[in-house]
């Protein structure tokens, strides 16, 4: 019997990276899951192998800034499975953000928040009220080591983590008295892709990908180990594993908490001694890669 035998969950963002391993491995443990994200094709990909795989799941095309696209995700959970026990709130705007004075900060900011908080607060506004019906439930909102410590150009992005971080700790006692759990997860630096290139593939067109594999192919595995203390790359699978333990009757007595999965990368912010080998040179080329990503998002936003 799985772990999460008879639990009904929602996972957003789960076409691809954290969300579809998310979904996977809930599936393997034995709940019905309700898939969620943007890109149609891939959620249906994605979930036809859970169900060739033995596991039960659906897939509802949905854009978590869209507030009429949430609702109608939890109605899918609800008429399909019977109710809502479980939402991952997965589904995120990444990139890097622009300089604080850029003229279209603003138009950022708003698509930033839009997805990382509201699409976040909607879900569980309309989810909660299935989760009491059924005498409690568990809420995962998916953060970021953004959310605690952060850097140049991402002020919106760590802003829209952090307001997850406190989100979670505010609801978990509103929502205490219903047996309904919200907890954080803080992923490090996770790998997505067996290629790490594939999602510029993805974004920015073939052109772009060939440039980027030109630039960065030497260092790209290497930096695998060289984000955070343990020298080992941080995958889907990693959070996974999190998030199954959360939604699962194990952690009864866990609510309000935040889980930092990242390798160390956080503790070793905090201990200015810790000096990484490669950790000069890595920071060298990520500067490197974003003024690259800079330059590439201008010509894309000049020729659309």
């Amino acid at each position: 019997m799985g772990r999460l035998e008879g639990k009904i969950a929602i996972v957003t963002g789960a076409s691809r990276g954290i969300g579809e391993g998310i979904a996977r491995m809930f599936a393997a443990e034995g709940a019905c899951v309700v898939l969620a994200a943007r890109t149609a094709d891939r959620l249906q990909t994605v979930a036809a192998e859970i169900e060739a795989a033995g596991g039960q799941a659906v897939p509802v095309r949905a854009d978590v800034s869209a507030t009429d696209d949430v609702r109608r995700m939890v109605e899918v959970a609800v008429e399909r499975f019977g109710g809502v026990d479980v939402l991952v709130n997965n589904a995120a705007v990444t990139f890097f953000s622009k300089r604080i004075d850029d003229e279209e900060m603003e138009a950022e900011y708003d698509r930033l928040m839009a997805t990382n908080v509201k699409g976040v607060w909607m879900g569980i506004h309309y989810a909660v009220p299935h989760m009491r019906r059924r005498g409690g439930g568990s809420i995962i909102n998916i953060s970021s080591v953004h959310g605690i410590a952060s850097g140049g150009h991402m002020s919106a992005y760590a802003a829209s983590k952090g307001a997850l971080i406190a989100g979670t700790r505010a609801l978990a006692v509103e929502l205490a008295p219903h047996l309904i759990r919200v907890n954080c997860i803080s992923p490090g630096r996770i790998w997505l892709d067996d290629d790490p290139s594939e999602w510029v593939r993805r974004r920015f067109g073939e052109d772009a990908h060939r440039e980027y594999l030109a630039r960065f192919r030497d260092w790209l595995e290497r930096a695998r180990g060289l984000q955070q203390p343990l020298p080992i790359a941080g995958l889907p699978v990693d959070i996974a594993y999190c998030a199954v333990y959360l939604a699962s009757d194990e952690a009864r007595f866990c609510t309000g908490a935040n889980f930092v999965v990242d390798g160390g990368m956080t503790a070793e912010l905090a201990d200015p001694s810790f000096h990484h080998p490669g950790a000069t040179e890595l920071a060298q080329r990520q500067q490197e890669m974003r003024a690259w990503f800079a330059e590439v998002r201008r010509r894309a936003d000049s020729s659309g």
